[in-house]
């Protein structure tokens, strides 16, 4: 008796180790055994598992049909499902426990959550999937028009200049292209070493808006920077505040029509310094709102394409701006125009 006491506190211990949720059933489905994973998985409270039939605890469907199919033949079988009533994934596996004369006396049910590993399945599916389709466009144009200038186009001089201009002109949106993916990777692995140091950010702003200034002409933009005196310097590395600058402003400048009018402020709110970039652009759909800052996500695919973006501005702004401990954000109206910002710690 003491023995079998001993191993059962032995067992109890190994469950209570286990991240998995393990259920041991016997062959009346009563659950004999289960770990605290189990009973946060079934939503009940500590110890209220122990004892009861399968069908008390609403158990799945599949889940139960799968434990009496392991109690009735003995073999092992598995499955990957998501049980109610959350949205987790969770692969299953149910095994029997037999006795020395290969007769079954329990079956062992174990759940291992792999929604975290799926999710990011589907989004490298999807990363893939976008990154063939922009690479292919371009691409297919730029076999088009070399193979009409093989063809005899070359013979014209004018059709010429325009198709290598053309050709020119998509060989730069794949560099863009494959510069902001490799960009956007380093952040993501976090191979890129965060130099953060007191950065002044009206002065980088200032840098900025010179480097912007021919695409602003060229559209005879009103840009106004507001900003208070004393502004606190953030916590910040330069090269990678100025991309996210760059990519703010850009955004600003390229969906503003000309004679369009944008407003940069800096402002403190506590610990934060919060900079936002205000345009008088067309706006963008209350409902695309959450997904902006998605890889490879376009409110107009055709409009965005025109102005040679690549889909992965904003979400590297993001990635950048969370790698500081910031935040960013935008609201915006169709037809009255887009907020864009970021939030950075202050010194």
């Amino acid at each position: 008796m003491l023995k079998l006491q001993q191993e059962q506190r032995r067992v109890k211990g190994i469950l209570a180790s286990m991240v998995d949720a393990v259920l041991v059933v016997d062959t009346q489905a009563r659950i004999s055994l289960a770990n605290k994973p189990a009973e946060d998985l079934f939503l009940v409270s500590e110890g209220d598992l122990e004892g009861k039939r399968l069908e008390d605890i609403n158990c799945d469907e599949e889940i139960c049909s799968m434990i009496h199919q392991v109690l009735t033949t003995g073999k092992e079988v598995f499955t990957e499902t998501t049980i109610k009533p959350t949205t987790q994934i969770f692969r299953v596996r149910v095994v029997p426990i037999k006795d020395p004369d290969d007769q079954v006396e329990a079956a062992v049910a174990v759940f291992h959550d792999v929604t975290e590993a799926r999710n990011f399945d589907q989004m490298r599916s999807g990363f893939v999937a976008n990154v063939s389709h922009e690479l292919r466009t371009p691409l297919t144009s730029i076999k088009g028009f070399v193979e009409t200038l093989l063809d005899g186009a070359m013979e014209n001089s004018d059709t010429c200049r325009r198709f290598l201009s053309i050709i020119e002109a998509e060989t730069d949106r794949l560099t863009r292209l494959i510069d902001d993916l490799l960009s956007l990777s380093s952040i993501e692995s976090k191979e890129r070493t965060l130099h953060l140091q007191p950065v002044c950010l009206v002065r980088s702003m200032r840098s900025i808006m010179n480097i912007m200034g021919p695409q602003i002409s060229e559209k005879n933009l009103h840009v106004e920077f507001i900003y208070p005196q004393n502004l606190p310097r953030i916590h910040a590395d330069e090269d990678l505040l100025g991309q996210v600058l760059i990519n703010l402003l850009d955004n600003a400048i390229k969906y503003t029509p000309p004679h369009g009018k944008i407003i940069i402020r800096c402002r403190r709110r506590d610990s934060r310094i919060i900079i936002s970039f205000t345009d008088t652009g067309v706006g963008i759909p209350r409902e695309s709102l959450p997904r902006v800052f998605e890889r490879f996500y376009r409110v107009d695919k055709a409009r965005s394409r025109k102005y040679g973006g690549t889909g992965l501005g904003l979400a590297i702004v993001k990635h950048i701006v969370e790698s500081h401990g910031g935040e960013v954000f935008v609201d915006s109206e169709v037809g009255r125009g887009s907020t864009f910002g970021a939030s950075f710690l202050a010194v």
